[in-house]
């Protein structure tokens, strides 16, 4: 989506930049080249900055469930495995027992593995002794799980205890000498060989319990290594090196159009400082604007929780604003491209403009989640996560490809474009009546001053 968002606001970079045209240098008796792109740099860290909200969500969930599996366990929607364990007690089956056991250790291990949101690399079948359970991979780290039903205890083979990073490795090494493993094994053995090397391999034990056969609460113990949860700073990072290396692209490209229709010589000490300019602030605005967003989503209050929520995205957009004009408007005033009172009103607009961009980009989203329909004919209100989203933006553009529409692709396009548009608009909107404001106030001192000309002419001598 980034790549669409980019492309969109470098079009609209040739489109104002033909504003330009026939004026002085950098100057526009409307908009300078300055304030809008004030208002672009906004426009970037107002949608980068909502489109963290369900990482920012799926980051608070994971590490809230890790910290409730790991102490006092979780109850996963897992199959009931009560009446086949009942009639295996009757008939005094210790063995077909033992595999029943085994199945509620599996699916709950597949249920820890699955609200992590861990990559399968290979999921093996209940009861098959020796070898791998399942492995998983979780960003840079591969993560074993030995799945473990009732008080199994964890065994030894080849000389290792399951769970431990030494057994992990052995296991890995001999799924690919057999004859007998599939591809699927064998890469995943590649890949915890390779983590184990690299010191990335996490290698847990999930047991679920159970009363005769009735599946309980599952738990996780970490044997080998650290699990890395995410992090809401390295979350705000990325997206801020995202809106940073967008925003200095759009803005060097619109600096540059921008001179080049003035048709003056080229600046390129200004393209270069405008460009880094633009890449600084739009780190700062994104970073800022998404630990806001997060402040607001983590809000515990039971009074507040649901109006956080709902806030802030547009709240973070606001922030991410101020702050990305902020920067981007007094580093312009210090590098010499525009003065003190010019900043501060680039500010105000360029907040305003991007918290008014994103609340209608938000909007506009969640009606049509809320009410509209799917192509597939399910209502999209009861989908969830990227299913969801895919869905949202397909309508928004028009439909998905199959049925002849622009799919998720296009309506993100429609989506992030029509925003922009909102946010320079506003921001252009804002400091026209400032310059407006400006030039009654002129014309009322050269009022006065003409008035006190007149009086002092019609002084006799």
């Amino acid at each position: 989506m980034m790549k669409i968002y980019r492309g969109t606001m470098l079009c609209l970079c040739f489109l104002f930049s033909s504003v330009f045209a026939e004026t002085q240098p950098y100057e526009n008796p409307f908009i300078s080249s300055t304030e809008v792109s004030a208002f672009v740099i906004s426009a970037t860290t107002g949608f980068t900055v909502p489109a963290t909200s369900n990482s920012l969500v799926q980051s608070m969930q994971t590490t809230q469930l890790y910290s409730q599996v790991s102490n006092k366990g979780v109850n996963f929607n897992i199959p009931n495995q009560r009446n086949e364990y009942l009639k295996l007690m009757e008939t005094g089956n210790i063995k077909g027992k033992a595999v029943s056991i085994e199945k509620i250790g599996d699916a709950g291990a597949r249920q820890y593995a699955h609200r992590m949101n861990f990559e399968p690399l290979f999921q093996g079948k209940p009861g098959q002794g020796k070898g791998f359970d399942q492995v998983y991979r979780s960003g840079k780290q591969i993560v074993v799980v030995e799945a473990k039903g009732g008080g199994s205890p964890l065994k030894q083979y080849y000389g290792y205890t399951q769970g431990t990073g030494k057994y992990s490795f052995e296991v890995a090494k001999r799924t690919l000498s057999s004859p007998t493993a599939t591809q699927t094994e064998k890469q995943a053995a590649k890949e915890v060989i390779k983590a184990y090397k690299n010191g990335r391999l996490v290698v847990q034990v999930a047991r679920t319990k159970h009363v005769d056969g009735t599946p309980k609460g599952t738990t996780i113990e970490t044997i080998y290594g650290k699990l890395a949860l995410p992090s809401t700073f390295k979350i705000a990072h990325q997206a801020g090196i995202k809106a940073g290396l967008a925003g200095a692209g759009i803005i060097g490209v619109f600096e540059l159009l921008s001179q080049l229709s003035s048709k003056q010589q080229i600046d390129w000490k200004r393209v270069g400082n405008i460009t880094a300019l633009g890449g600084i602030s739009g780190y700062a605005g994104t970073f800022t604007g998404t630990l806001v967003q997060h402040s607001l989503v983590n809000n515990q209050s039971m009074l507040l929780s649901k109006l956080s929520t709902r806030a802030s995205a547009p709240l973070g957009g606001f922030s991410g604003g101020m702050m990305v004009s902020a920067v981007f408007s007094y580093g312009a005033y210090f590098l010499g491209y525009s003065d003190l009172k010019t900043a501060n009103r680039n500010m105000i607009a360029g907040g305003i403009g991007a918290a008014a961009g994103t609340l209608a980009s938000a909007t506009a989203f969640g009606l049509v989640a809320a009410f509209g329909t799917a192509g597939t004919g399910t209502a999209i209100a009861s989908l969830s996560g990227a299913a969801a989203t895919n869905a949202t933006l397909a309508v928004i553009g028009g439909g998905t490809l199959a049925a002849g529409g622009g799919g998720a692709a296009a309506g993100a396009t429609i989506l992030t474009g029509g925003a922009a548009l909102v946010v320079i608009g506003i921001g252009a909107g804002i400091m026209y009546m400032y310059h407006l404001g400006d030039e009654s106030t002129e014309r009322e001192r050269v009022q006065h001053l003409l008035a006190s000309v007149q009086s002092h002419l019609n002084k006799p001598l």
